[in-house]
């Protein structure tokens, strides 16, 4: 609610006509309502998404100079969004843009660091979000705009890791390409702003907006000259190449520029039209190359035929069916709801990477497997029974990613996962901050164990072994808690269209979680496999939620020590039997 009345208060103050405004702000009951103008139109995200190559120069152009007009207005008026990001650009039925989402802005020339650099949209931070010795700024407003700029003009990221890890070490140390690079046609003096908004040292960018706008300033010749050049067929044809491997042929590609190339007002309705309707956001991590208009899955897992023969769910007794067919039972001691998980075969592995090479068949005994995460309550409830003591809590502090490397948090333990967010009011929120030897505590007093690695996949995949734990389609907004579209861990409960085969909840997104087996590659033993005997490091799997789509794969994998602590790792329980 607080953070609710903070974007009124802001919205307030804005009267720019490229920023949404607000028309009232009241309470209704128990609840509270922001009304704001209605914008017809498409996030600026969608169009990247959906076009092959830089955009066309005018529309470009026009974003570029409305964006920067809008957010040198708000910065006048005291105002760092802190969030810039295409996502929160929309661009209206006339290919105006228009400026949304002020829900973490500041109404300060500078601003502290109490939103947690992973609330936020990695691939357009600043490298100072990364450092809490350093000021945020109106600088710090004009990278993340130079980010997005970058993607209108050259037509792709200008850092190609998909990772956080990789993406947050790139903002810190990799100088990215000039934007003309991959657009050669782009005029110099747009492509060198670019190149200086991005600076890592905020000292060197432009230390305003207004200076940014001027620099972009072209002749109406070099307009008309980058117009005739970039909108035409064969630079399309020439910057995908550049750009990089693109998901059509450029034949195609050309082909359907021709078919939409009406003018800049038609090109940007059918954009509309393809997908205005389109609810929500399509999440994903952005390739080198921007992609197709048809969705393409990644990893997909080879299929193994003829398709396994359906399961036999036996009856569980004391337990009831869920929505998949699979029967839940509540376990005594902690109070989890399980799932029992019938014998039979399953395919495990993927042939994207190495480290989760073969693709084979495993077959497991029966087994039961926790639907949810063990969450907040649970925890606290384990915590009061036996007085344990977590590996952070001893350590005084615990694991936040920045950049290659955990940093360690002072003060950060599982009641304060990132040292400053305390877990008052969430009880139902996945426990977090948590060591393997943690986890492995709870799972013993609870009278059950980690799950192993196979366990874990079978109960995620299901029998025949799909991508993502509800298919083999992409994931999205409705499915899992991913790519810092919240910013932060959500409910055990939230993403129903997310369930498994079996109907278990959170097997990607949200948080890590660790399995019982030691780390090691290559063949597994084909009954039961438990992993190696001994080892250095613990696997953990699922993803979290700043993690792309490409960590939520099911076969994906990690590892780390047993007594390493993040807020980004959970857990859930298995076991073999319950004893009633």
């Amino acid at each position: 609610v607080k953070k609710f009345f903070h974007e009124a208060m802001i919205l307030a103050k804005l009267d720019h006509p490229n920023i949404t405004k607000i028309t009232e702000f009241f309470p209704d009951g128990q609840n509270y309502v922001i009304i704001m103008e209605y914008v017809e139109g498409t996030e600026l995200k969608k169009i990247i998404q959906q076009h092959v190559g830089p955009l066309p120069f005018e529309l470009g152009y026009k974003i570029a100079n409305q964006a920067l007009d809008a957010f040198d207005y708000a910065h006048k008026n005291g105002i760092l969004h802190r969030d810039i990001k295409p996502a929160n650009i929309i661009i209206d039925k006339n290919s105006n843009c228009k400026i949304m989402d002020f829900g973490i802005a500041k109404m300060s020339s500078t601003a502290s660091h109490d939103t947690a650099a992973s609330m936020l949209s990695v691939h357009y931070v600043p490298p100072e979000r990364f450092d809490r010795t350093r000021e945020v700024d109106v600088r710090s407003d004009i990278y993340s705009l130079g980010l997005v700029l970058y993607e209108v003009f050259a037509g792709r990221r200008p850092f190609t890791a998909t990772e956080t890890s990789q993406i947050m070490f790139a903002h810190l140390n990799e100088i990215p390409d000039p934007p003309n690079k991959f657009s050669p046609a782009l005029p110099r003096q747009i492509s060198d702003a670019i190149s200086k908004a991005l600076e890592k040292d905020p000292d060197d960018r432009f230390q305003e907006f207004a200076e940014f706008k001027r620099a972009i300033q072209i002749e109406e010749d070099e307009f008309d000259d980058a117009t005739a050049i970039m909108d035409s067929d064969e630079y399309l044809e020439k910057t995908i190449m550049l750009v990089g491997d693109a998901a059509k042929a450029p034949e195609e590609a050309v082909s359907e520029k021709k078919k939409s190339k009406k003018g800049l007002l038609a090109a940007v309705a059918a954009l509309v039209v393809i997908i205005g309707a389109v609810a929500g956001y399509f999440i994903l991590n952005k390739p080198v190359a921007p992609p197709p208009a048809e969705p393409v899955k990644v990893a997909q897992q080879p299929i193994v035929k003829p398709a396994p023969e359906p399961e036999t769910v036996s009856p569980e007794p004391g337990g009831v069916k869920n929505s998949k067919g699979f029967y839940e039972i509540t376990h005594p001691v902690d109070g989890a709801v399980m799932i029992a998980i019938p014998p039979g075969e399953f395919t495990m592995g993927s042939d994207q990477y190495s480290a989760e090479k073969p693709v084979q068949k495993i077959f497991l005994d029966k087994y039961y497997i926790d639907k949810y995460l063990v969450n907040n309550a649970r925890f606290q409830k384990f915590v009061d029974a036996t007085g344990y003591t977590t590996d952070a809590e001893k350590e005084g502090a615990g694991m936040v990613r920045i950049g290659r490397r955990w940093k360690k948090v002072e003060g950060a333990n599982w009641k304060l996962p990132d040292g400053m967010t305390s877990i008052d009011g969430k009880e139902d929120f996945p426990v977090s901050q948590v060591s393997y030897n943690d986890a492995l505590a709870y799972c013993q007093w609870a009278k059950k164990d980690l799950p192993t690695e196979a366990q874990w996949e079978k109960a995620a995949r299901g029998p025949e072994g799909k991508t993502f734990p509800w298919g083999d389609s992409d994931p999205d907004d409705t499915r899992a808690n991913f790519d810092n579209i919240i910013g932060a861990p959500t409910p055990v409960n939230a993403y129903e269209k997310g369930q498994s085969f079996y109907g278990a909840h959170d097997m990607a997104g949200n948080v890590y979680q660790w399995c019982k087996d030691w780390y090691g590659t290559g063949e597994r033993a084909a009954k039961n496999p438990t992993g190696p005997e001994t080892g250095k490091e613990r696997v953990i799997k699922g993803g979290s939620f700043i993690e792309g789509m490409e960590s939520l794969r099911s076969a994906n994998r990690d590892r780390y020590e047993p007594n390493y602590s993040s807020f980004l790792f959970g857990f859930r329980c298995a076991c073999e039997k319950i004893e009633q």
